[in-house]
């Protein structure tokens, strides 16, 4: 079959024509995107609104990051802060209760080295180091012995009252019976009346006045203080109150005493170091 011979030579000039009027559209397209100032074509456009989430993606991830690192940071710092301000509370309340300490032993001390000043006697101070209140036999045990110049029948006292007397030395410690002791008694007077008695221990936390007649007058309330004719216990040293005055089945009242000293309370004591009465003048006999 022949082929016209026109046809052939139009091919090339009809794709050609196709080629350039797409690319003319192409062109048209890309320059009608373009907006007043704007100098991105469509498809940068679209390209920039598809990829747009990635950077705002990794700037939020880096920003948390580093909130949490910073935020961590921060939270190892008000820990230590906390743990340093902790310490610094524990140290300032114990210092605190250290000076509270020393604050009140001064005051005891001020009041004891006062009341040490009254005696005409020899005194030294004394720390009580053991107290047993609890057995038969009531007593403390002091820090200073017979190389502080401590001996037996040495009459001890506080700013509050009487506590006993040394009954045992050793080189660097004294035992102290209690007044409250069963076996303890001192010579006593009723201030208000100036009647005298004697004071003997229940065995517990009070005393019995005895030898006070049932006529005498005797009210709840009187002060008893030593009576300094005993040969032990100096003249003038508060005892104790009068908290009990009965007409006993005897002559005698019966009376109950509270002492002057809180013996579950005893610090720092005073040993009045009293002028012992030789045997011999006690036994002589004309």
């Amino acid at each position: 079959m022949a082929v016209p011979v026109d046809v052939i030579p139009r091919r090339p000039t009809l794709l050609f024509i196709v080629v350039l009027s797409l690319l003319f559209i192409l062109m048209s397209l890309s320059s009608r995107t373009r907006y007043l100032g704007e100098t991105r074509t469509m498809f940068e456009r679209t390209v920039m609104t598809i990829f747009s989430p990635v950077p705002r993606a990794v700037n939020w991830i880096g920003q948390s990051a580093s909130d949490m690192y910073h935020g961590y940071l921060d939270m190892r710092h008000s820990v230590d802060e906390n743990v340093q301000l902790h310490q610094k509370v524990i140290q300032l309340t114990t210092e605190n209760l250290k000076l509270r300490q020393s604050e009140g032993d001064l005051k005891r001390l001020r009041g004891l080295l006062g009341y040490s000043e009254q005696f005409t006697m020899p005194t030294t101070m004394a720390q009580a180091v053991m107290l047993d209140t609890s057995s038969r036999f009531k007593s403390i045990i002091i820090d200073r012995g017979s190389s502080a110049g401590i001996q037996v029948n040495d009459a001890v006292a506080n700013a509050s009252g009487l506590i006993g007397r040394v009954i045992l030395t050793t080189k660097d410690l004294s035992k102290v019976q209690l007044i409250t002791d069963s076996n303890a008694a001192v010579g006593v007077l009723i201030e208000r009346t100036r009647r005298q008695g004697v004071l003997r221990g229940d065995g517990g936390a009070g005393a019995q006045l005895l030898d006070i007649p049932s006529l005498a007058d005797v009210q709840p309330g009187d002060n008893v203080q030593t009576a300094g004719i005993d040969g032990i216990y100096p003249k003038g040293i508060p005892v104790g109150t009068i908290v009990k005055a009965e007409k006993g089945q005897e002559l005698f009242k019966n009376i109950a005493v509270r002492p002057s000293v809180d013996f579950s309370g005893i610090e720092e004591v005073i040993i009045l170091h009293t002028r012992k009465i030789p045997g011999e003048v006690v036994r002589y006999t004309p």
